[in-house]
C-alpha cells in the first residue's frame, strides 16, 4: 500500500502532467519500470526474500525520491533498492509513491545518499516483537502477520509464545536474553526440574539454545511416558511403583537385583523383593532389550576381565538402534544400610578388608576401577541420550539447508572426495535412491518418501531432470551426499567417529550449524590424536 498525501495524483493525471512536466514537491503514483536508476553510493542493494515478499504483499511504503531530466524521465536519487523490488516483483497497485523533487547538484546527491544509509536505523528487536503482539491482539492471526510483514512464520510463532509468558518477557527485558531464550523460558516455566537445566545456560551460555531446548522436549515426553507407566502400575498391580519426581539420585545403582545382604553377601530372593524396606518399583524407557535383572558385576577370580566384557556387551545393546523404546520395570531399594543391603562390589571389599586379602592395589583400588565402570556406563546412556536428541536438531537445520540454491565455501572438495572414494554409505543412498534427500526436497503428504523402484527412483530422476544453474546443481549434488551421510549416523557415530564423519561434521559447523557437546566429539581428538570418547570422556 503506498503513501498518499493530499498533493497526490492519479496515474491518469500523472501522464498528462508528465508530458508538461513533473511537479517539484508533488507524490506521483508510477510504475516503477519507468523509473530510472541514477548514480547512487550504494552500490549493493542487498535483495532479500522477506524484502521482496513484502514489496510484493503491501507495495512501497516510503515513497520513493526522483528527479526529472529533460526527457521528463524520472531519475531515482533515493530508494533505488524499493525501485528495483517493485519493477522485480510487482505490487498490489502496479505503482510506486515517487516524491519529485529538483536535480541536485552532484556534491548534494552524494553527501544526501551517504547521510540517509549511513544514519538509517533499524528497529530494536522489542519494537518489532511489541509491533507482532499487537497485530496479534487484533486478531491476525500468525500465519496472517507472516504474509503480511514477511516475517519469517517460525519468528512470528516464537515472538508469540513469549507474548503469553509474564515471565518471559520481564526476563527477556531485565537480563536480555534473547527471544530463542525467553522461547525457551515460556515452554518450560512451570517445570522445575527443566528449569534446573535451563538457568546455567541462560547465565553462562554454552551451544547452541536450539540442542538444550530439544533434550528438555525428549526428557519431558519420556518423563510423561514413564509417570504414566508408574500410575499404571499402582492402580491396576498395586504397586509402589514411584512418581518420576521422586526417584532417587543415581536409582539404576540401586536395583535389588545388584544388592547383596550385608551379613553374608546373599542376594534377596526375587519372590522377596517386595517386603524389602524401602523396596519401590522404577520405571524406565529403554532403547534396547536387554535384561535390567541381569547384574553386571561378576564374582571370584577375574571379575575384572568379566566386567570389562560386560561393558563392552552393555555398550553394544546401548549402540543398537531400535524403532521404539520399551518400558522397563526396576525393583530397587531406597536406603540399601537400613534395609541392610550393599552392592556386591562394596560387599566383597569389606570381606577383603577384614581378612586383609586383595590385589596388588587394594580394596580402594579395585572400588575406583569398579566406579570407573559405572560411569562409563553412565556416560554412554548419556550420550546415546545426547545424540538422539542432536539428531533431531541437526536433520531440522539440515532439512533448511539443503534447500539453498548456491554451495557453500568448499563444497566442491567435499563432492569430489565423496565421488572418488565412494564410501559405502553413500552406495546405499544410490542403491535405495536417495530417500532422506527425497523427504527433505519433495515430501510426501505424511512426510515419508516414496520407496521402490517406481516410486523412490522415478522421484530421484525427477530431481535430477529438473532445470538447475550450474550453482543449484552443484548445490543439490551436495545435499545428496550430506543426506546420504546423516542416514548412516546412529549412536555408534560418536563413540566410533571415522574420517568421514570427522570431514562431515566439521563442514557442517563451517556451514552454520552448531554443533552440541557430543556431536563435538566428531572432530575433537586428545593431544596423542585418540579419540577422547574411546576413554569415556565427554
Amino acid at each position: 500500500m503506498s503513501t498518499t498525501t493530499s498533493t497526490d495524483t492519479t496515474i491518469a493525471e500523472a501522464a498528462e502532467v508528465g508530458s508538461q512536466g513533473w511537479e517539484t514537491g508533488r507524490v506521483y503514483e508510477v510504475d516503477p519500470a519507468v523509473l530510472v536508476i541514477g548514480t547512487n553510493v550504494r552500490t549493493d542493494t542487498r535483495e532479500s526474500k522477506e524484502f521482496s515478499a513484502s514489496v510484493k504483499a503491501r507495495g512501497v511504503i516510503e515513497p520513493i525520491t526522483a528527479w526529472a531530466d529533460q526527457d521528463g524521465s524520472l531519475v531515482v536519487e533515493r530508494g533505488q533498492r524499493r525501485a528495483l523490488t517493485a519493477a522485480r516483483v510487482g505490487t498490489p497497485s502496479a505503482t510506486v509513491p515517487v516524491r519529485v523533487i529538483e536535480r541536485p547538484g552532484e556534491a548534494d546527491r552524494i553527501t544526501d545518499q551517504l547521510t540517509e544509509n549511513i544514519h538509517r536505523e533499524g528497529m530494536h528487536a522489542t519494537e518489532e516483537h511489541e509491533a507482532i503482539e499487537q497485530l496479534a491482539l487484533l486478531g491476525v492471526s500468525a500465519a496472517q502477520i507472516a504474509r503480511r510483514t514477511a516475517i519469517k512464520r517460525s519468528t512470528v510463532d516464537t515472538v508469540l509464545t513469549v507474548a503469553a509468558s509474564a515471565i518471559a518477557k520481564e526476563r527477556m527485558t531485565g537480563e536480555g536474553l534473547t527471544l530463542e531464550q525467553a522461547a525457551a523460558v515460556a515452554e518450560f516455566e512451570d517445570e522445575p526440574w527443566a528449569m534446573a537445566t535451563l538457568e546455567p545456560h541462560l547465565r553462562f551460555g554454552g551451544y547452541g539454545i536450539t540442542h538444550v531446548v530439544q533434550r528438555l522436549r525428549d526428557a519431558r515426553a519420556e518423563r510423561d511416558r514413564v509417570q504414566a507407566a508408574a500410575e499404571r502400575l499402582r492402580q491396576d498391580e498395586g504397586l509402589p511403583a514411584l512418581d518420576v519426581v521422586d526417584y532417587p539420585a543415581r536409582w539404576r545403582d540401586l536395583a535389588l537385583c545388584d544388592l547383596v545382604r550385608a551379613e553374608d553377601g546373599q542376594p534377596v530372593a526375587e519372590q522377596d523383593w517386595p517386603g524389602v524396606p524401602g523396596a519401590a518399583v522404577a520405571v524406565s524407557l529403554e532403547w534396547d532389550d536387554r535384561d535390567t535383572n541381569t547384574t553386571t558385576e561378576h564374582d571370584g577370580e577375574g571379575e575384572n576381565d568379566g566386567a570389562d566384557a560386560d561393558l563392552e556387551a552393555l555398550d553394544a545393546r546401548e549402540d543398537e538402534r531400535q524403532p521404539g523404546q520399551v518400558l522397563v520395570s526396576v525393583w530397587i531399594c531406597t536406603d540399601p544400610p537400613a534395609a541392610g543391603l550393599m552392592t556386591s562390589w562394596d560387599y566383597r571389599l569389606s570381606q577383603r578388608a577384614d581378612t586383609g586379602t586383595g590385589s596388588d592395589g587394594g580394596p580402594v583400588d579395585e572400588a575406583a576401577q569398579a566406579e570407573a565402570k559405572r560411569a562409563q556406563r553412565r556416560l554412554v546412556r548419556e550420550n546415546n541420550t545426547a545424540w538422539r536428541s542432536a539428531e533431531t536438531v541437526r536433520r531440522q537445520w539440515l532439512a533448511q539447508f539443503v534447500t539453498r540454491k548456491t554451495p557453500p565455501k568448499g563444497a566442491e572438495d567435499l563432492i569430489c572426495h565423496a565421488v572418488l572414494t565412494g564410501p559405502h554409505w553413500l552406495k546405499q543412498a544410490f542403491e535405495s535412491s536417495h530417500p532422506r534427500l527425497r523427504s527433505m526436497l519433495r515430501p510426501t503428504e505424511d512426510g515419508t518418501p516414496l520407496m521402490g523402484y517406481l516410486g523412490g527412483h522415478a522421484k530421484a530422476a525427477e530431481l535430477a531432470d529438473e532445470p538447475a544453474s550450474a550453482k543449484a546443481a552443484t548445490m543439490r549434488a551436495l545435499a545428496a551426499i550430506l543426506t546420504a551421510w546423516e542416514d548412516k549416523t546412529d549412536v555408534h557415530t560418536w563413540r566410533h567417529p571415522d574420517e568421514w564423519d570427522r570431514r562431515v561434521m566439521a563442514a557442517l559447523t563451517g556451514w552454520g550449524y552448531e554443533a552440541c557437546d557430543v556431536e563435538r566429539l566428531l572432530t575433537a581428538t586428545t593431544d596423542e590424536g585418540e579419540d577422547p570418547a574411546e576413554d569415556g570422556a565427554a
